[in-house]
């Protein structure tokens, strides 16, 4: 293969992955996440993830963090988020929020098909949508 060819090979190639990604992260997902605590064992919080936009690896997202009635209540609310992805690999921070406006929610997440599986500010996070 010629070397001009193999370069049009990768910009056509890494386009289709952008394109790919566009389509397949951009949605709605619903999740949960594990809060542990000493005196309350382990509580599930539900969480929702909308992504807006993904574009030339940039993410704009938003999220609702749920509380249990035993844990969390400090940090629920609505989340504008924006981040970055490439190949599976996404990252995203959000904007203060929280009753306090004193929250940020930091993710680290990697996709598998309709799910979004990782971390969120350390607690372990999956999604799907």
């Amino acid at each position: 293969m010629k070397p001009r060819t193999a370069v049009l090979a990768l910009i056509v190639a890494a386009h289709a992955v952008s394109l790919y990604a566009q389509e397949t992260l951009v949605g709605k997902y619903a999740g949960t996440f594990v809060m542990k605590s000493t005196n309350r064992g382990v509580v599930p919080i539900p969480i929702t993830l909308e992504i807006a936009s993904a574009s030339d690896g940039k993410l704009r997202a938003r999220a609702v963090r749920s509380s249990s009635s035993r844990i969390g209540a400090g940090c629920a609310g609505e989340y504008k988020l924006a981040g970055t992805y490439k190949g599976h690999n996404i990252r995203m921070k959000s904007e203060p929020g929280g009753p306090a406006k004193d929250c940020v929610l930091n993710f680290r997440l990697v996709a598998d098909g309709t799910r979004l599986k990782g971390k969120m500010n350390g607690f372990d996070v999956d999604f799907s949508k």
